[in-house]
């Protein structure tokens, strides 16, 4: 973008999107905004209960989460997202598993990529971004 060329406005009504099935099983996203220069990205996820991040994994950049419904738990260390949550995970961080001990709407947000390189958990690569 230039200078010259004019800003605009963008409202989403996240209600008339779609969730969007991951490779994970009981994980679904609405993709709200992704930069697709830094990869920086913004997003509803949904874990169905009883779903979860399987293993432990890190993230190439910051990962913030409001939990607006829902309780869903980091395993080894009890940190629980209940609605009104919001978490911060550093870039780098080893965290997980998760699992949702109840359906969980969470709005996740990354300042860069998600991931160093795809996790196991996932089956391919645009469920990793």
């Amino acid at each position: 973008m230039t200078f010259d060329e004019p800003l605009r406005e963008i409202l989403l009504q996240t209600d008339d999107l779609d969730w969007v099935e991951k490779s994970l099983d009981g994980l679904s996203h609405k993709m709200l905004w992704r930069d697709p220069e830094t990869e920086a990205s913004i997003a509803l996820v949904r874990f169905e209960q009883g779903s979860g991040i399987p293993s432990e994994h890190k993230h190439a950049s910051n990962q913030f989460m409001f939990c607006l419904s829902g309780r869903y738990v980091y395993l080894p260390t009890g940190t629980t997202l209940t609605k009104g949550s919001f978490y911060w995970n550093p870039k780098g961080v080893v965290h997980g598993p998760t699992r949702a001990e109840e359906t969980s709407v969470l709005l996740e947000v990354y300042d860069g990529p998600h991931y160093p390189e795809r996790p196991s958990f996932y089956d391919n690569d645009e469920d990793a971004r």
